[in-house]
C-alpha cells in the first residue's frame, strides 16, 4: 500500500534518509511529501546530498548540526546560496576539486568561518589578485584555508604588476 504522509509538517533525521523518503514519494509508495520542514541530525554531509534534499522540499532545512561539508566547490557554493537551507556558516569544508578558479575558491571561503581544506587542489586559475587573495586567506591568522602551498597558477591577466606576480610566486612552490 501507499503511506499517506500528507499531514507531516517536519521531518527529522539524516539527509540521506529524508532523500530516501522523497524518492519513495516520487515512486508512489509514500504520498503527500513536498513542502515539509527538515531538521537534520547529520554532522558530516556531502553538498550534493544537501542540494538534492533542498530540491525535494520547498520547506526550510535546518542544518545547524553540520560541522563538515564535503564535495566540489561548485556544489558547495550552490548549497550555501540556497535560500531554503539555514544554520550554515561556521562549518569546516573539505574540497574534492583538483583544478579550481580562484574566484570560486574565494566564494566558498567567504561562506563559512570554518577552515576550508583545499589540499586536493593542484591548480588555480584566474587573475593574480584573486589567486593572491586565496593565499592571503590561507596565510591569515587564524588560517581560513588549509592544504595550500604547492599549486600551479594559471593566470588570465593581460597586464600585471610585477609586485603582484612576485607575491604570487612567493605563496606557492608550483609553476606560475
Amino acid at each position: 500500500g501507499v503511506v499517506n504522509a500528507g499531514t507531516v509538517t517536519t521531518l527529522t533525521g539524516a539527509a540521506a534518509d529524508a532523500n530516501t523518503a522523497y524518492a519513495a514519494n516520487a515512486a508512489g509508495t509514500i504520498s503527500g511529501l513536498a513542502n515539509e520542514a527538515v531538521t537534520l541530525t547529520d554532522t558530516t554531509l556531502a553538498a550534493t546530498v544537501l542540494n538534492t534534499l533542498n530540491g525535494n522540499t520547498s520547506g526550510a532545512i535546518n542544518a545547524t548540526t553540520i560541522t563538515l561539508i564535503t564535495g566540489a566547490a561548485a556544489d558547495i557554493d550552490t548549497m550555501y546560496d540556497a535560500s531554503g537551507i539555514s544554520g550554515l556558516g561556521d562549518e569546516q569544508v573539505t574540497l574534492s576539486d583538483t583544478t579550481l578558479t580562484a574566484t570560486l575558491m574565494n566564494q566558498v571561503n567567504g561562506h563559512t568561518s570554518g577552515v576550508v581544506n583545499a589540499s586536493t587542489v593542484t591548480t588555480f586559475t584566474g587573475n593574480a589578485s584573486n589567486i593572491n587573495a586565496v593565499y592571503a586567506s590561507a596565510n591569515a591568522t587564524p588560517s581560513e584555508i588549509s592544504g595550500l602551498g604547492d599549486e600551479a597558477a594559471t593566470l588570465v591577466d593581460t597586464t600585471l604588476a610585477v609586485a603582484d606576480l612576485n607575491t604570487l610566486n612567493g605563496y606557492t612552490t608550483g609553476v606560475v
